[in-house]
């Protein structure tokens, strides 16, 4: 055994402690104790698959979903799918039900407590291990090397301070290394390359561009998201975090009293702060209403805070303008891409990180508005507003700039065949 093996065991074992007096305390956790019981394997959701696909929450949720579009048919894998979030869980079990893939399967990933995922891996007993982006979890990787199973990540990226956080157990993680990594771009894949420099790594387009249905026409909005909206301006704020809800509760003020016509439609990252949030804007006199009790949106409604999950995506070609949170606190920004498939230009903080690998080609091709104040974001918000609607200008450049880069679907699903001998 080298010596590299031997500190990555006896780590594990201490991790395995951690997590042994931890899982008690996380039963009352405001996120992890939904699906307590299948994280903590007393009930047994786990298939036996071919391929276990672990996408961390909804994003990558709907990145295992193309996943299992591209692999469906007479010979399709059995495949699990496993995330850590009530979002993401939802959104795998409705694409699973429009795709009508039978041999795909969706559950809470058990915690990461490498005596819990030992017991996993012989249940599931997987050919291949797929990681979406990058999730790298020692228990998970470590019973996937146990159980002989080939590892790959898949649409991976790691931001430059990222890669300093991994780079500081480079050494532990080499024993618990991938057999494949697909990254999003040269620099993701440069910088992969040095955290697990045995391992093959190759540049495949972003799937998330394969996401974006054909822009020849605006999607069709879905009026019964704003009845009685007719005459108002609406403004999506979406995927708006917790660490920004000040400065997102500023910018609301703002654009109510530039434009008196204003809906604001406040979608939050997380479903759990709904509740603190209405609490929080109606201290600051904003008066929410949430969208489950909001049957019409007259002009006495100026603020709604969503709190049905899903709808996101459907309220784009209902709007105006839109922000995209994530990017008013340190946070790497949320996806720019949603609004841009709806012919919106988004409107963004100075965060995004998360998405320069696209980010900066939209803001060069003039289809990303980055302000550095609120005041700003709002000025920028109120003026697409009033611009015309209805032409397909927008969603011709955005077409042309992300035409070459779809397919990283197709692409990655060759090399995971491949992995999971099929």
């Amino acid at each position: 055994m080298t010596l590299s093996r031997f500190v990555t065991g006896l780590t594990l074992s201490a991790y395995n402690l951690l997590w042994k007096a931890a899982v008690p305390l996380t039963r009352n956790h405001k996120r992890l104790k939904e699906g307590y019981d299948q994280r903590t394997l007393m009930e047994n959701r786990l298939t036996p698959s071919d391929i276990w696909i672990h996408a961390a929450s909804a994003g990558e949720a709907y990145i295992a979903a193309e996943l299992v579009a591209e692999l469906s048919g007479p010979e399709a894998p059995s495949i699990l799918i496993s995330t850590h979030t009530r979002q993401g869980l939802e959104v795998l079990e409705k694409r699973l039900a429009d795709i009508e893939a039978p041999r795909a399967t969706a559950c809470y990933a058990p915690f990461d407590a490498p005596s819990l995922m030992d017991k996993a891996f012989q249940q599931v007993a997987p050919r291949l291990l797929v990681l979406v982006e990058l999730e790298l979890w020692p228990g998970m990787l470590a019973a996937a090397k146990k159980h002989g199973t080939a590892i790959a990540i898949i649409n991976g990226r790691l931001t430059p301070s990222s890669f300093k956080g991994y780079a500081r157990a480079k050494g532990l993680l080499a024993p618990l290394a991938p057999d494949f990594i697909s990254a999003i771009s040269p620099e993701d894949a440069q910088r992969l390359s040095r955290l697990f420099p045995s391992t093959p790594v190759e540049v495949i387009p972003n799937i998330k561009f394969d996401r974006i249905p054909s822009l020849d026409e605006p999607a069709a909005p879905v009026p019964s998201l704003f009845p009685g909206a007719e005459a108002r301006t609406i403004y999506l704020l979406a995927s708006v975090r917790e660490e920004e809800e000040d400065a997102v509760a500023d910018m609301c003020r703002e654009i109510l009293a530039r434009d008196k016509s204003a809906l604001i439609a406040w979608f939050p990252r997380h479903m759990e702060r709904v509740e603190p949030l209405c609490r929080a804007l109606e201290a600051r006199h904003l008066a929410p209403a949430k969208r489950s009790c909001c049957r019409s949106m007259d002009a006495a409604t100026s603020l709604i805070v969503w709190d049905r999950f899903g709808e996101m995506g459907g309220a784009f070609p209902c709007a105006r303008a839109a922000f995209v949170g994530g990017s008013f606190a340190d946070l790497g920004g949320q996806n720019m891409l949603e609004p841009l498939a709806a012919g919106l230009i988004p409107v963004m903080g100075p965060s995004y990180s998360n998405f320069a690998w696209v980010g900066d080609d939209l803001r060069d091709a003039g289809l990303l508005i980055l302000c550095t104040t609120t005041g700003e974001a709002a000025e920028h918000l109120v003026r697409l507003a009033r611009e015309p609607r209805g032409d397909n200008k927008i969603l011709k450049r955005f077409e042309s700039l992300i035409a070459t880069r779809r397919g990283g679907t197709a692409a990655t699903c060759k090399h995971l065949t491949r992995l999971a001998g099929l």
